[in-house]
């Protein structure tokens, strides 16, 4: 496949709810030890409880379009209590199979990274502990592992580990 020369990263709003459900399916359905939410769930969800997600901020989902199509996604959550504001949350890190090995991985990442900065002190990620290639890239961008969730996701029957992460952003 020929490849937009550099794809581009932006903050998704309520109208991009369509191409992003579809495309948070593709990855659920292509990697679903990659992420703690199933097609199944999120599939059924309405397409205006969607749009009302992307619009709800500080939350934000950026997505990485190339030639208009969206390939790529990463969010950010903020923690609703009072007492843990100063948290966010990386969540839901995909990239089209197409685009993997372009760095849009590691561009949405920074992406949240630049916006988290904006809204609080730690962000806090998961990521799959047999998951080389992301734990590489979130280590490797100043995150640290605080934690290891034994049997954190079953699918299909089988076990896997989740790490826990965190980036200290002050």
């Amino acid at each position: 496949m020929a490849h937009a020369p550099d794809p581009w990263i932006r903050i998704l709003n309520g109208s991009d709810a369509e191409t992003f459900h579809a495309l948070r399916l593709h990855g659920l359905r292509s990697a679903p030890e990659a992420f703690g939410s199933s097609y199944e769930e999120e599939r059924e969800l309405g397409i205006e409880e969607i749009r009302r997600r992307l619009d709800d901020r500080p939350n934000a989902v950026f997505g990485a379009f190339a030639d208009g199509v969206l390939v790529g996604m990463a969010g950010f959550a903020m923690s609703t209590k009072v007492k843990q504001r100063h948290k966010g949350l990386l969540w839901g890190v995909f990239v089209d199979n197409d685009w993997r090995g372009h760095n849009l991985g590691k561009r949405l990442t920074e992406t949240v990274i630049d916006y988290a900065h904006l809204h609080v002190d730690t962000l806090h990620a998961t990521v799959m502990a047999a998951n080389i290639s992301a734990r590489t890239l979130y280590l490797g961008l100043g995150f640290t592992v605080f934690g290891l969730e034994k049997d954190a996701l079953r699918v299909d029957g089988q076990s896997y580990d989740d790490e826990l992460l965190r980036l200290d952003l002050r």
